[in-house]
């Protein structure tokens, strides 16, 4: 056996050249003279390893590690819950194809990657529902209208909103258009109160379209498990129980009264996550962090390098019994990272030109393209480089959460509407205002100065304090008339501010005594230095 060969075997760097020889042979290019001379430079390896023949040509050793060297099939493109890199590509190119598998992979990036789901929740958890009710004019009947009735139907109009509780739900409803593209709910209601039953879009379809925003969908029954059948609301499985009669293709349509159905693209029905197309600069981010952790990793390995010494004939002139003790005796006090070679010719080291603030500047890069590519600011999530920029794409990012106020709102609109809430003279609309989380406070400081000016906007103030229209009157009655002898005692706490001065003293500091005052003071009263006309 040759000293390289025992020094292989030694030393089991073998095994390196053997995964070297295989990852070159999987990202091989198609190209048929590269594929014919990396088919002969593995068999001219392996042979070598596997004791066919005594030496192997260093030249084909040298092509498959350089090519090694070089990064490719330094990582592999894995697949991502169950699709490759290729299909997440044409899904991006060809949604409508796809159906609910670009819904699966999305909800599959918001429990994986922190990137995305740091982005949907950004965007879900700045929705704040405070809502109150406008009253518009139809008719000029509306200033002869009898005020006990009117009150009637205002507070009724405030107790049917009030029983929806959107304002509990509006985080969930925000994540699903996020991530599905659309909320599918069935609405169950009783005398006391309105649930909204959040249903899988993977069994949900929509059908119709009504109001410019409102739509009506249908769940199939054939796609529905028997235990998530078992989930449903009773009033759910009646219906598709009945369907089975008159419904030949599985469809069960959703009335309009039981349906709730929001989408966050309107300009398609099929689904398409607004933010789907970002889930290829997240792979890009991955890539280069392997490459980067690849590269470290490389040059993390230590190559010590023995020279064997050789004749003037240039032939070896140790054996291989004496090369091996030394070869034995440097692996066994050396790293795990170190690797031994002997070899009677010069070596030289192939490395990149590279460092660890350019590897950190290109994940750094792939991370700045991916939230380009969102259209929000990177300092939201991380670091913020001015204030200016923060507040300006806040209002940008905020602008986007309004738009879909607009579409509760029609839908808000439609269920009173069904539940006949409709008047001749006027009519209550309902209205969430327009803020988020990060500018409430900008919108109350803007409500107190109108109302400063008397604008008839003091229900918008106590609302977007989060004190809805019926918390408002509830309180107001409490606080007003039931419970004013209560609060009538009070009083506040007593200090400077709040206590008056009954004392005859007209304030300023105690006068002191003639015998008190300074020389200067008295040589002041005695010119009347005080008065303007003596001063020099």
């Amino acid at each position: 056996m040759s000293p390289l060969s025992l020094l292989l075997h030694v030393n089991q760097n073998y095994i390196l050249i053997r995964k070297a020889v295989i990852n070159i042979e999987e990202n091989t290019n198609n190209n048929g003279a590269i594929k014919e001379q990396f088919q002969e430079d593995k068999k001219n390896v392996s042979d070598f390893l596997n004791g066919k023949s005594p030496t192997f040509n260093f030249s084909s050793l040298k092509r498959i590690i350089l090519s090694e060297l070089s990064y490719k099939g330094a990582f592999k493109y894995n697949r991502i819950f169950g699709f490759t890199r290729k299909q997440i590509i044409n899904m991006t190119q060809y949604p409508e194809r796809y159906g609910t598998q670009i819904v699966r992979l999305s909800r599959y990036m918001y429990l994986k990657s922190g990137y995305y789901k740091r982005l949907i929740d950004y965007f879900a958890n700045s929705a704040i529902l405070n809502w109150t009710i406008d009253t518009e004019i139809k008719q000029d009947k509306m200033f002869t209208t009898n005020p006990k009735t009117f009150r009637k139907n205002y507070i009724n109009y405030t107790a049917q909103v009030n029983k929806f509780k959107l304002d509990n739900r509006v985080t969930d409803i925000f994540k699903r258009l996020f991530i599905d593209d659309a909320c599918f709910g069935f609405v169950t209601e009783n005398d006391i109160d309105t649930s909204i039953f959040l249903l899988d879009p993977d069994f949900c379809k929509i059908e119709k379209l009504t109001n410019g925003s409102i739509y009506q969908f249908s769940v199939n029954r054939s796609l529905i498990d028997a235990n998530v059948f078992k989930t449903l609301p009773e009033e759910l499985q009646m219906l598709i129980e009945r369907s089975k009669e008159v419904s030949l293709d599985n469809r069960v349509m959703i009335p309009y009264e039981n349906s709730f159905c929001i989408k966050y693209n309107d300009d398609f029905t099929y689904l398409y996550p607004c933010f789907f197309s970002l889930i290829s600069e997240l792979l890009n981010i991955d890539d280069i962090k392997d490459l980067v952790k690849a590269k470290s990793e490389a040059d993390a390995y230590k190559l010590i390098y023995f020279k064997i010494p050789t004749n003037d004939e240039d032939q070896i002139s140790m054996g291989d019994e004496l090369i091996s003790k030394f070869v034995e005796m440097a692996c066994a006090i050396l790293p795990e990272r170190f690797g031994v070679i002997p070899s009677p010719m010069d070596l030289q080291l192939i490395e990149s030109k590279s460092t660890i603030s350019d590897d950190k500047n290109k994940v750094e890069q792939a991370v700045d393209n991916y939230y380009g590519e969102a259209g929000v600011s990177k300092a939201l999530i991380s670091s913020a480089s001015s204030g200016s920029e923060l507040k300006l794409s806040m209002k940008v990012d905020s602008s986007d959460i309004y738009r879909i106020y607009r579409k509760i709102e029609s839908w808000v609109d439609l269920q009173m509407k069904l539940r006949g809430h409709i008047y001749n003279d006027y009519q209550f609309v309902y209205k969430i205002i327009p803020v988020t989380t990060f500018d409430i406070e900008d919108y109350v400081d803007r409500q107190l100065k109108l109302a400063q000016a008397s604008l008839p906007n003091k229900m918008k103030l106590c609302s977007v304090s989060g004190i809805s229209p019926a918390a408002m009157l509830g309180n107001t009655m409490a606080e007003n008339i039931i419970f004013k002898d209560i609060f009538d005692s009070w009083s506040p706490l007593h200090s400077s501010y709040t206590e008056s001065n009954n004392s005859s003293n007209e304030g300023g500091r105690p006068n002191k005594s003639e015998t008190e005052i300074s020389d200067i003071t008295q040589n002041t009263h005695d010119n009347d230095g005080n008065d303007p006309d003596n001063r020099i």
